[in-house]
């Protein structure tokens, strides 16, 4: 079994030598840190969220928008 943890890097070092000293855990640090998704990756990724987030901007194209201060 694989476990992946994310640590802060202040706690990194720390928690390396916590797991080290486990007989039964192979603990190796991570190459590389994953790429944060943006909003818009994370939007367009489910299928629903998708169809609303284009409708959205669709509707901005034809100037369907409403001000911010109307909404209040």
């Amino acid at each position: 079994m694989k476990i992946t943890l994310e640590v802060p890097d202040n706690k990194a070092a720390f928690m390396m030598e916590l797991l080290q000293s486990l007989p039964f855990v192979k603990a190796t640090p991570a190459r590389t840190k994953a790429k944060p998704q943006d909003e818009t990756e994370y939007l367009l990724s489910n299928p629903a969220n998708a169809r609303e987030l284009l409708e959205s901007i669709e509707q901005i194209r034809q100037g369907q928008t409403v001000p911010m201060k109307e909404l209040s």
